[in-house]
C-alpha cells in the first residue's frame, strides 16, 4: 500500500522538525564537557573548540584539559547531521526556486563544516581545525537570512525572529573580525543564534504539521 503525499509531507515534517528540536541537545553537551574539566572553564575566554581538545600533557594541561571531549565532539558531529536532516525534511516550508536551493546549500555548508569541527579537534591540528570550522559561521547566518526572506511573505512573524536571530549572530561575527570582546563570549555570540533559532524553527515546524506553502 503506497503512502499519499500529504502523509509523506507530514512525516517529513515529524522527522525534520523532530532532528531540529534534538539541535538543544548540543547545550547540554557542552555543559557536561565543561564541568568535567580539572580546571574551570571559563565561558568568557575559552573558545567553544578547548572543550574538544583531546590531549592533556605538557603545560597544556594546566591550561586545556577536557576529559570529556568525546561527548562535545560527537556533539559536533551529530548536531551537524541534525541540520542537514532537518534541512532537507522542511525544505517545502519555503516556496519551491532559487531561495530553496540557495537555502538548502547554505544549510549544507554550516552541516559539514560543524560535523567536520568534531572530527578534526584544534590540538590535532590548529590550522584544519579553523579551516573546516570557519565556513559554519558564516553559513549559518546567511542561510537565517535566506530562510527570512522565503518566510516573508507567509509567515511574517517567524520571519522576524529569523531576522533577529541573523542580526545577533552577525554582530557576533563581526565583534570576533574585529577582536572586540573576549572570544568566548564573541564567538557564542556568533554561533548560539543559529542553534536558538534551529529549536525554535523545528518546534514551529511540528506545530504546523504541513508545509503551509502547500496549503
Amino acid at each position: 500500500m503506497r503512502t499519499s503525499a500529504p502523509a509523506r509531507r507530514q512525516l517529513a515534517v515529524r522527522v525534520g522538525g523532530a532532528a531540529w528540536v534534538l539541535i538543544a541537545l548540543y547545550f547540554l553537551a557542552e555543559v557536561v564537557t565543561a564541568r568535567a574539566w580539572p580546571r574551570p572553564y571559563r565561558v568568557r575566554t575559552n573558545s567553544v573548540s578547548n572543550l574538544g581538545v583531546t590531549g592533556c600533557d605538557g603545560s597544556a594541561a594546566t591550561r586545556l584539559c577536557s576529559p570529556l571531549h568525546t561527548v562535545i565532539n560527537s556533539a559536533f558531529v551529530l548536531t551537524g547531521v541534525l541540520i542537514l536532516v532537518g534541512a532537507v525534511c522542511l525544505r517545502e516550508f519555503l516556496p519551491p526556486g532559487l531561495l530553496r536551493r540557495v537555502a538548502l546549500a547554505l544549510f549544507g555548508v554550516a552541516a559539514v563544516s560543524a560535523a567536520l569541527t568534531g572530527v578534526v579537534p584544534i590540538d590535532v591540528d590548529a590550522h584544519l581545525h579553523q579551516v573546516v570550522a570557519t565556513p559554519t559561521f558564516v553559513a549559518r547566518n546567511a542561510a537565517m537570512i535566506v530562510v527570512a526572506i522565503g518566510l516573508y511573505g507567509r509567515w511574517r512573524l517567524f520571519a522576524l525572529w529569523t531576522g533577529l536571530c541573523c542580526l545577533v549572530g552577525i554582530v557576533g561575527m563581526a565583534a570576533i573580525l574585529l577582536r572586540e570582546g573576549p572570544f568566548g563570549i564573541t564567538e557564542r555570540l556568533a554561533l548560539y543564534p543559529f542553534t536558538v533559532w534551529v529549536v525554535t524553527a523545528g518546534f514551529s515546524a511540528l506545530r504546523a504539521r504541513a508545509p503551509f506553502w502547500l496549503l
